[in-house]
């Protein structure tokens, strides 16, 4: 048997094996239902990738094996590069890879490799960068032509049939006449791509203005109608977002404050916001935010839901409330594993079309909804009879919901959302989307991050529960023995090595668990997991973290250290906060000799990168969060003083409205709770001991820029114990164990848009009975 024939077997063993777990997505089959085609493609478990496993093209899946055929061959490799849920990926693969003829050229010419881009973000960042360089844009599908070395000499994105087939036969022609330009060009736009993915800029200090004029910046290019940055199409920009909330947060910016309110209020009320099921697509292809492309990512959840329950908590907003609901509520429905985690992603078409499921005209909604019901709705999210989106509706909002409340009373939103439950549940019965079943580590443990910080801002223990669950599938399916990670999940199977952002994301995912719950467990995984992240990621050289693991499949291009944000919040961002956070609880680690080296990371890191900061703040917000939290500390409502030992939980409670005749008074409660042998003293000390006790008493204090609040009142309790704290000559009182103090403020004439966010400082000083810490100043903005 040759090895041709014995390959086959293999593939079709792989086929009757599969039966019915995928749809064979080509028009070529056989009477009996079988493919005719078939290739390597068939033996991976990537949805996206076995989308292509019967294609006429001779597919291999990235990895040594292509490359060595194409070395053997002497031919050039012709690179694709998408992911499952990505629509005109599908477009170029019913076009030009379903196509015999043009299949016919690739198998003649080339040695084609199909790569999923979820499964390599290292790898797909390489050839991007080539593309950009090549084109001045990117995106999916991703063409790549490359040398048997696996350097490009040329990329570009989609391309049209016809068009395809004439630079297939293009390039095959340059490869046997002009082989000696294409390696010209392949050298020099590998020499590009490794100065951009491994910056050697000197070191040197960020610039003290940099975070005033970044907002300064990003508010001269934002588009104050409709909200985000000017221009289409449309992306959430959530790093962006998450800078100026850091901003507004930390320096009462109400300028950046009402930047992110404007992108968070147009798209929860846009189409890119999915009206009827809840969740983010996207992005939108035009510039209010109307007709997205309709794919939904576990990313988008997850950093839009950390969005809006942060904008939540400052403002109060009941509208953001009901989006972060929707969203979270979503994704549990529809996007959770039995076991625990998430999927990554739905497409954007069924039934052979782009957005067909989430589109409704006038008379599919009468047929659902009674007459009163369906005017309403037919009202409020502009639906027409000539349609927004090829004849049919994408359901929107033209103003928000106190707006709508006003005309049309104030039990509007739960009349809404009765006929918006009833629309999903007519919408269940359609065609639904394909859905990519992988679970990726990195996305699954940042959507279990947002479920965290949610379920404790907005009491909700189901979400907490779902982050746990998801944090401990990840645990326990994709940790080795030896530490390291796999990235992907995916039927009952681990695979891919995993990437830094995965190692960040799940890291970071357990240290929320530890805050909110103290259980030891999640910062000994923390911890453990740093270390390999040390071990594996980062170069002693420079400082930097390496984005993709040491050990990939392939030709070994670059190893990128680009710190920079994309789609999702820049990983090493994402790193330098845990390092932070580690270094912080340095007495609660079970070796705090490691703290230390934490700060030695972080302030080398930091070094390294302030320059390339410097040079491109807006694309590097993230790290710009992370100097801001070296520079200022944690400003959010659950803190660790005394290296871990002191936890403090900061809870507040604002009047819904205001009466006209009176001032607002709030309350805030600290819960503050000691570790075992630690003590805090009491504020009545002083008085007690006089000039005999060395050790200050705890003390609150508001830390406002501007005065919108005023303290009335603070009531500490009475001091539990007492002690003898080293260097006094006498016991003084103290509290240990667990305790609360109550804060009473009135609001003041200084009432701003921010008046909902409390600044307070907590003074504090932590003892034992053998020693002292030095004393502390912790910022909550609760």
């Amino acid at each position: 048997m040759s090895n041709e024939q014995s390959l086959e077997q293999q593939l079709r063993a792989a086929e009757a094996r599969k039966a019915g777990q995928y749809d064979k997505r080509t028009e070529h089959l056989a009477d009996d239902g079988s493919a005719v085609f078939i290739n390597r493609l068939i033996l991976e478990d990537s949805p996206y990738l076995l989308q292509h496993a019967h294609n006429p093209v001779n597919w291999y899946p990235w990895g040594t094996e292509a490359f060595a055929a194409a070395r053997a061959d002497n031919k050039p490799v012709f690179l694709s590069i998408g992911y499952s849920t990505c629509h005109w990926c599908h477009v170029m693969e019913v076009e030009s890879f379903d196509n015999v003829q043009i299949g016919q050229v690739l198998n003649e010419h080339f040695i084609s490799i199909k790569m999923d881009r979820e499964q390599y973000p290292d790898i797909d960042e390489i050839y991007m960068t080539g593309v950009q360089l090549m084109t001045g844009h990117g995106g999916w599908p991703m063409s790549n032509f490359l040398l048997p070395d696996g350097r490009p000499f040329f990329g570009a994105t989609y391309f049209p049939p016809d068009q395809f087939m004439q630079l297939l036969q293009q390039i095959s022609t340059a490869w046997k006449e002009k082989y000696s330009e294409l390696e010209t060009s392949a050298a020099s736009i590998h020499q590009a791509i490794g100065r951009i993915l491994n910056s050697d800029s000197p070191s040197q200090s960020l610039d003290s203005n940099i975070f005033q004029s970044s907002v300064q910046a990003l508010c001269e290019r934002e588009d104050r109608s409709l909200g985000g940055l000017a221009g289409a199409p449309k992306f959430p920009q959530e790093p962006i977002l998450l800078f100026m909330l850091e901003q507004a947060l930390s320096e009462r910016d109400e300028s950046a404050f009402a930047f992110l309110e404007r992108a968070l209020g147009a798209m929860g009320r846009g189409g890119i916001c999915d009206q009827v099921g809840g969740g983010f697509h996207r992005y939108s292809v035009d510039e209010h935010w109307l007709v997205p492309h309709f794919e939904k990512m576990l990313y988008n959840q997850s950093q839009l839901g950390l969005l809006y329950t942060e904008a939540c908590r400052v403002s109060g907003s009941e509208s953001h409330r009901r989006t972060v609901r929707r969203t979270l509520d979503y994704v549990l429905a529809e996007m959770q594993l039995d076991c625990g985690g998430f999927y990554s992603a739905t497409d954007a078409d069924s039934e052979g079309a782009e957005g067909t499921f989430f589109l409704w005209t006038p008379e599919q909604i009468r047929q659902v909804l009674d007459e009163e019901t369906a005017n309403l709705i037919i009202d409020v999210f502009n639906v027409s009879r000539t349609g927004n989106f090829e004849g049919s509706n994408i359901l929107h909002l033209s103003v928000d919901l106190a707006s709508l409340q006003q005309q049309h009373g104030a039990d509007v939103i739960e009349r809404i959302d009765r006929a918006l439950q009833a629309l999903y549940q007519e919408r269940e019965k359609r065609v639904h989307p394909l859905r990519d079943d992988k679970l990726i580590v990195a996305w699954s443990a940042a959507m279990a991050t947002t479920l965290a910080h949610a379920g404790q801002s907005l009491g909700e223990t189901r979400w907490l529960d779902a982050a746990e669950k998801a944090v401990q599938q990840m645990l326990e399916q994709c940790l080795a023995d030896n530490g390291n990670l796999y990235r992907i999940y995916l039927n009952g199977e681990v695979s891919v090595p995993g990437q830094l952002e995965d190692y960040a994301n799940l890291i970071q995912a357990l240290l929320v668990l530890y805050r909110i719950g103290n259980e030891a467990a999640y910062l000994q995984s923390a911890q453990q997991l740093m270390q390999t992240v040390i071990n594996e990621f980062h170069d002693s050289e420079t400082g930097l973290f390496y984005l993709g693991p040491a050990q990939q499949s392939g030709p070994k291009l670059v190893r990128s250290t680009n710190a920079s944000d994309g789609a999702t919040v820049s990983a090493v961002a994402t790193l330098l906060e845990n390092l932070w956070w580690l270094e912080s609880l340095s007495l609660r680690l079970s070796d705090s000799s490691e703290a230390r080296q934490y700060r030695n990371l972080r302030e080398q890191c930091l070094t390294a990168i302030a320059a390339e900061v410097n040079s491109n703040p807006l694309s590097n917000t993230s790290l710009m969060r992370a100097f801001k939290l070296d520079l200022q500390g944690s400003r959010g409502p659950i803190q660790f003083a005394a290296q871990g030992m002191i936890r403090v939980e900061a809870s507040k409670q604002l009047p819904a409205t205001k009466e006209d005749s009176e001032s607002t008074t709030g309350k805030v409660r600290l819960r503050i709770h000691c570790g075992d042998n630690w003590h805090l003293v009491a504020p009545d000390s002083a008085s007690e001991a006089g000039d005999r006790n060395p050790v200050a008493a705890i003390a609150v204090s508001l830390m406002e820029h501007k005065q919108a609040w005023q303290i009335e009142a603070v009531s500490f309790p009475q001091a539990n114990d007492s002690l003898k704290v080293p260097g006094a000559t006498e016991a003084v009182p103290i509290y240990s164990g667990q305790f609360d103090i109550e804060v009473t403020l009135v609001e003041t004439a200084n009432a701003d848009a921010l008046s909902g966010c409390i600044s307070l400082a907590l003074e504090l000083q932590a003892c034992s009975e053998s020693e002292c810490l030095l004393p502390e100043t912790l910022r909550l903005v609760i």
